[in-house]
């Protein structure tokens, strides 16, 4: 799953930025704008799981009891 979730994500990436344009110094800058979201956006998110990746856990008796010693 994890491939096919990768190859879909990279060529929507290779779609939006396979633009040939006349000159190569114009720039589309809509499609790079909506591509730094996209990729700031996967950044907060592997942030935020990264940062909330143990709390989620619950806490066992033993662990509870050898903390109020």
């Amino acid at each position: 799953m994890k491939q096919l979730t990768e190859l879909v994500l990279l060529t929507v990436f290779l779609a939006l930025f396979s633009q040939a344009e006349a000159n190569p110094f114009v720039y589309n800058y809509e499609a790079l704008r909506i591509g730094g979201l996209v990729f700031t956006g996967l950044l907060v998110a592997g942030g935020v799981t990264v940062l909330c990746w143990g709390q989620c856990k619950p806490k066992r008796k033993d662990e509870e009891d050898a903390s109020k010693i």
